[in-house]
């Protein structure tokens, strides 16, 4: 019987029991490791019992050659020194020292011998014709006199040996070689007890690439050149294979072993996985259709731990079903009302749209003054409100659907045959829930503004967006309930159009500068010109100035627009006194620009050297708008030498306690006073006493007269005369 443990579960029914069985399986891991310590420790062994063998043959065939060098150093001696070989050498009988080495090497079994005389010349053994000498061997003969070493000759390494001959001044050297060639090499593999390779490379092929093989045993021994030649290498190889060659049978014995311990693996987990593995991929087809929303029954009937593992996926699964549905709950409602919110809402339209529903219209409703209501009674009460508003408009008949957009605002959905009728259902809905709501024992008075649009799958805004608009226009008209109106929204999405091609007409030239002359008509003489910005777009046709500076102001164009102006301005000027007119230039200043003490800092620098030939105009509102700034920086732009221009006085609210405080220069009167001159209204008399003095400028203030451009043939006279004056001929 199975011992149960702490957990409550017997032993052999636990996973972990299980897992320990099938990782008993690693035997096979553990055979593998041992059969390759096993290779690799015969490897080693037979490579160090290689490189014995080697390091004993490769100093037994050092002994060889150095017996095989003195034998050639003996030989060579003994003809250096006979008398008769000698004289030949130094009467310079070539015959006689061919004979002489011919017989000496056929004594002493040598492949080559030969003189080499100081002069460079070399006579070889049984050759009765002298030639030149190596250069190589010359000059290591005569640098250093070597007596031995290795050299390549016709490709084959020799061992070569030296003696010199002097009579008794040095007349050459005599030159004893053995050639280290494959009959050599056989003789030398004869004396190892394995049957390794041998064979000299000069180090020059070595470096080359030669001389070495893959998987084979190598010991490379260097070999002294001959002076300062290339020195050789003896290379002693010998096959890895021959040399595990005694150690197969063992290692066929290892590899045998550790198949068939990893077969008895694969066996015995294949076995254990049937009952492990089943219920777990189970859990996992099951964990992934609830990753895709679904649910999978689990029957798993198991009581180890991965029976455990199911119930509890499944209690999880049924936790993660209630979340999301209380999540979704929460995405459709406005948590501070309980009321449907602005998706629920859209889902409901797009649901009514989608049945087939004509005539559906988006609607929406918001208190009156909810700004102070919410500043009265605060905002936790706002919401109740707001709660109570819109579960009295849901609680109508009329209404398919409720949700609140906003703080103060409530969208609903209805049906009607027509705009009017939606227009009269609306307008009963706002009477029936505008009574006043009790919040906390205290009645609060409620009234309400509506809007509504109805529905239009292909508007680029939506119908509840156009609802919200519908009622701030409404508002703007002081109408408690209106109806969208298109035409009066106009193209938004055009201003941001217009300003990105405002931006393109400063660079190709559709925005450009024309001049209007100012006329002195008691001198007759034109002194200075107002700046006028013109833009004829290459679509749109002639833009109103009015209509793309309105916007720059808007959307915050106005300073680059302001600073290509000056400068253009500037430039034009610099032109017009080339054409020999110093005209002073009057350009319109924003009023948007005029508490930009940044811009003003600028626009003083860029016309720091002719400040005095310059007129900046602003209007009076610019001014009425922040009159402490806008002040101080009109007195910077006088004590900069800028001369001001009050615009247009009398458009607005105008204001004398401010007029006079400005040091202006001009006073232009607007239109709207000028053109009822002519009819001899009232006006006449506010502009015959509007001359007045400047308290701190101590001179007389110009006023000036802004006429519509149909009127007086003065315009036409003064734009000819000026026209006539202008070489570059911009016109207005």
């Amino acid at each position: 019987m199975a011992a149960p443990t702490n957990d409550g579960l017997p032993m052999f029914k636990q996973l972990k029991t299980k897992l320990t069985f099938a990782y008993g399986s690693l035997l096979g891991l553990i055979l593998i490791s041992i059969a390759m310590a096993v290779y690799v420790s015969v490897e080693n062994t037979a490579k160090t019992k290689i490189a014995d063998e080697m390091e004993a043959a490769s100093a037994v065939y050092a002994k060889l050659w150095s017996l095989k060098s003195e034998q050639l150093k003996h030989s060579t001696g003994a003809l250096a020194r006979d008398s008769g070989f000698r004289e030949a050498a130094a009467s310079h009988d070539v015959a006689t020292l061919a004979s002489a080495l011919e017989s000496t090497s056929r004594r002493v079994s040598v492949d080559i011998s030969g003189l080499i005389t100081v002069d460079g010349k070399l006579i070889l053994a049984g050759s009765a014709e002298e030639r030149e000498a190596p250069v190589e061997i010359w000059k290591a003969l005569t640098r250093d006199g070597s007596e031995r070493g290795i050299i390549e000759i016709g490709g084959v390494p020799h061992q070569v040996v030296s003696e010199p001959v002097r009579t008794p001044g040095l007349i050459g050297w005599v030159l004893f070689g053995s050639a280290l060639d494959a009959a050599m090499m056989k003789e030398l593999e004869g004396l190892s007890s394995i049957p390794l390779t041998a064979k000299v490379v000069m180090e020059d092929d070595l470096s080359n690439g030669h001389g070495t093989e893959k998987d084979v045993v190598v010991r490379d021994t260097r070999i002294g050149g001959f002076g300062e030649l290339t020195d050789a290498h003896l290379i002693l190889s010998y096959p890895i294979v021959a040399a595990m060659a005694p150690f197969r049978t063992t290692l066929f014995a290892v590899i045998v072993v550790t198949v068939c311990g990893v077969v008895a693996l694969l066996v015995c987990s294949w076995f254990i996985s049937r009952s492990v593995t089943r219920p777990i991929s189970t859990l996992d087809n099951a964990t992934r259709a609830l990753a895709d929303g679904r649910r999978m029954p689990i029957n798993v009937s198991s009581t180890d731990e991965i029976g455990r593992l199911a119930a509890s996926f499944s209690k999880m699964a049924d936790e993660i079903e209630l979340r999301e549905e209380n999540i979704l709950r929460l995405s459709l409602t406005d948590t501070e009302t309980e009321l449907p919110n602005r998706r629920a809402l859209q889902q409901k339209l797009d649901d009514i749209c989608g049945q087939g529903h004509a005539n559906v219209y988006a609607a929406v409703i918001s208190p009156a003054r909810f700004a102070r209501i919410m500043a009265v009674i605060g905002q936790n009460a706002s919401n109740r409100l707001m709660a109570t508003l819109g579960k009295r408009i849901a609680d109508l008949c009329q209404v398919q659907g409720i949700g609140r957009l906003g703080s103060d605002l409530l969208g609903l959905i209805i049906t009607a045959d027509n705009d009017s009728d939606a227009f009269r259902r609306l307008q009963d809905i706002v009477r029936t829930v505008s009574d006043s709501i009790e919040i906390d024992g205290e009645k609060v008075d409620i009234q309400l503004d509506a809007g509504f649009a109805p529905f239009a799958a292909d508007e680029r805004l939506g119908s509840i967006d156009r609802a919200v608009i519908a009622l701030q226009q409404g508002r703007g008209r002081h109408v408690d309930l209106f109806q969208f109106d298109a035409e009066a929204y106009g193209d938004p999405s055009g201003t941001l159009s217009l300003m990105s091609e405002m931006i393109d007409g400063l660079k190709d030239g559709s925005i450009y500068m024309t001049y209007q002359p100012k006329v002195d008509l008691r001198r007759q003489t034109i002194g200075s010109v107002e700046a006028l910005l013109r833009w004829k777009h290459p679509v749109r046709g002639f833009v109103s100035p009015e209509e793309f500076v309105r916007t720059a102001e808007e959307t915050g164009h106005i300073r680059p627009l302001s600073e290509w102006v000056l400068k253009q301005v500037r430039a034009d000027r610099q032109s017009f006194v080339v054409a020999g007119f110093d005209i002073k230039m009057a350009v319109n200043l924003s009023g948007r620009l005029l508490t930009d003490s940044d811009f003003l800092d600028w626009s003083i620098a860029t016309i720091r050297d002719e400040t005095s030939r310059y007129c900046f105009e602003v209007t009076e509102t610019a001014v009425i708008d922040d009159p402490e700034l806008a002040l101080a920086n009109i007195e910077r732009l006088c004590d900069a030498g800028i001369e001001i221009s009050i615009d247009d006085y009398g458009s607005g609210l105008s204001s004398l306690s401010y007029l006079k405080q400005i040091p202006a220069h001009e006073l232009t009167i607007d239109k709207s006073f000028v053109i009822p001159l002519a009819a001899g209204s009232s006006d006449a008399l506010l502009i015959k006493s509007m001359r007045m003095r400047d308290p701190r400028l101590k001179k007389s203030m110009e006023i000036l007269f802004c006429f519509p451009k149909s009127l007086f043939l003065w315009r036409s006279l003064s734009i000819l005369m000026f026209c006539i004056m202008h070489k570059n001929n911009k016109y207005i």
